[in-house]
């Protein structure tokens, strides 16, 4: 699917598997039809590349931040930007809605996850102890905050009293992003160190490293059983399907430029983009696997 004109950063599938979204350097956030692979919106307010995008549970938003420090509700319906949330004082790298759709959570180069009101709009808290840039978070089914930073640790958050739960230590390098599988179980997070770490929510341990990659893994996304999970690989040009309990590669998705983008919907089917903005042939197409 061909439309963004820069590098695409991440994607996200809609609960009812009917629309893809995809964040792009371009400035814009795209919204696919899967049936028919055309793109049926393109939204743009943000003014500097938007770094992420994501569907809230029912559905009727997406949320989407970028490196001009905001935070962005769009009405999915309407194709409107229904609020601009602002309050981090530098890039916004990453978001993730709660599972009832009521907190949605943000995480910047400032150092810091905020986490604002997705009905109201409004700023509800500020956590902070990484120390550095904070790049990817997700939200666990029973309220667990995931983040991942380039301080080289994930860490596990109390989302109502903003406490630290506990530091996952192991990556060797920055890490970028993080996901938990549907029932909250498993933890995943990609970093610059070439590897995705698994980790046990329960006792906090890692429990494997997947180590395919030649480069830095960004985007990473569990199947809805928590059976596989893919990942993108930068600078080898896939993204990978592991199968979590064999933990082996199952699968590789060959692109002809750097992948940064890769999500799976519930039917798992896969999205995966990327693109180098440097190379005189630039690919910034947007792939579906099924």
């Amino acid at each position: 699917m061909k439309g963004h004109s820069n590098i695409v950063s991440t994607s996200s599938f809609s609960s009812d598997r009917r629309l893809l979204a995809t964040a792009s350097k371009d400035c814009t956030i795209k919204l696919w039809n899967i049936d028919n692979q055309q793109c049926t919106a393109t939204l743009q307010e943000h003014t500097s590349s938007v770094n992420s995008c994501k569907f809230s549970p029912d559905d009727a938003l997406v949320a989407s931040t970028s490196d001009d420090q905001s935070v962005r509700l769009w009405e999915v319906k309407s194709q409107r930007c229904v609020a601009t949330l602002n309050g981090h004082t530098s890039g916004v790298h990453s978001c993730a809605f709660s599972a009832d759709g009521t907190v949605l959570a943000s995480t910047s180069q400032d150092k810091t996850i905020r986490l604002w009101n997705a009905k109201t709009f409004m700023d509800m808290a500020t956590i902070q102890g990484h120390n550095d840039w904070v790049g990817g978070c997700d939200i666990s089914h029973d309220g667990i905050l995931a983040s991942t930073s380039e301080d080289k640790t994930a860490r596990l958050w109390d989302m109502n009293t903003q406490q630290c739960i506990t530091v996952l230590t192991g990556h060797t390098r920055e890490c970028y992003k993080c996901c938990f599988t549907a029932d909250g179980t498993l933890l995943a997070s990609t970093s610059m160190d070439k590897t995705v770490r698994l980790w046990d929510v329960r006792t906090r341990q890692s429990i494997a490293t997947l180590e395919d990659s030649k480069w830095a893994t960004m985007q990473c996304s569990f199947s809805s059983d928590g059976s596989w999970i893919a990942a993108a690989c930068t600078a080898d040009n896939v993204a990978r399907v592991w199968d979590v309990k064999a933990l082996r590669c199952i699968a590789t998705l060959k692109h002809d430029d750097y992948v940064l983008a890769c999500s799976l919907s519930s039917n798992d089917m896969i999205a995966t983009a990327g693109g180098f903005e440097v190379l005189d042939d630039k690919d910034y197409r947007v792939h579906l696997w099924q």
